[in-house]
């Protein structure tokens, strides 16, 4: 016959009832975080969407990406602050091309533009399209 002690089973509850404590905090923090983080891509992709719509229906690129171009700086802003790690170092390498791209075609003088023709970075950033690299930025908000 065994024999069971009701100081044992007393600590033995407490155990399990301090673990399953921790276990509920850490799943609820988790929860929270991961909501704050998709809400923030939410928000990023409403303000990044009506511009890839605009393009993909033919729309001029230039007053489309000059008239927003800013917004979406700020919105990357806002959602790169829920990131981090890899996540993070990844998504501001493509906001880095996004600006680099929108700097080198749409950040010169007329006169660049017109005699500056033959400029590799330029002919570079001209035959990428800005539907890829917004798809890009788009790519990192999915949650």
């Amino acid at each position: 016959m065994i024999q069971v002690e009701i100081g044992t089973i007393t600590l033995s509850a407490i155990i399990l009832m301090l673990l399953s404590t921790f276990l509920g905090y850490t799943l609820g923090i988790r929860r929270v975080k991961f909501q704050t983080k998709h809400n923030a891509a939410i928000e990023f992709k409403k303000v990044i969407r009506p511009v890839l719509d605009k393009l993909e229906r033919g729309e001029n690129q230039f007053n489309t990406i000059n008239d927003s171009f800013e917004t979406h700086l700020q919105a990357a802003s806002t959602f790169s602050a829920h990131l981090n790690g890899k996540e993070l170092v990844s998504f501001e390498s493509s906001l880095n091309n996004y600006r680099h791209w929108q700097d080198t075609l749409y950040g010169r003088s007329a006169s660049e533009v017109m005699y500056d023709t033959e400029d590799p970075e330029y002919l570079e950033a001209k035959a990428k399209k800005p539907i890829g690299l917004i798809k890009e930025l788009l790519r990192h908000a999915n949650t």
